[in-house]
């Protein structure tokens, strides 16, 4: 089985969001990819920036979605993000100073956070966002 493969019980019924989540399942299964072929550093490294670029860019999106519907769990669901990022960028420092086993590392955090996030935290967001609208609906 796959670590990075995206199916409908990851949907949080949100399609932008939804969209988000499969593109950042290709980009880590791309770089999951990159480090099991032995792909030069330099491969290693864009896959690895195009997946962080990626993964901010949704972490924003659904930040601002989160504040727009009024979301009461918003600072606990951003902190989650925030700690995302903080070891993100921890992982990639390692893995930019050419230690591999950072990338072995930080795959294994991500199928983990990422099932786990997605599971709980965002399909709670989603359903609030849902019914925000519902309730806001012209």
């Amino acid at each position: 089985m796959s670590l990075f493969k995206w199916s409908e019980a990851h949907s949080v019924h949100l399609p932008e969001v939804d969209a988000e989540h499969r593109n950042l399942f290709r980009l880590s299964a791309e770089f999951k990819s990159a480090l099991e072929r032995g792909a030069p550093q330099s491969a290693v490294e864009e896959k690895l920036q195009a997946l962080f670029a990626e993964m901010e860019d949704h972490f924003t999106h659904e930040e601002r979605l989160m504040r727009s519907a009024r979301y009461e769990l918003f600072a606990w669901h951003k902190g989650q993000h925030d700690t995302v990022r903080k070891r993100g960028k921890e992982y990639a420092s390692r893995i930019r100073a050419g230690e591999l086993e950072a990338g072995k590392e930080l795959l294994e955090f991500l199928a983990r956070w990422l099932r786990d996030h997605l599971a709980v935290a965002d399909n709670m967001m989603g359903a609030s966002i849902r019914n925000y609208h519902r309730l806001h609906a012209a």
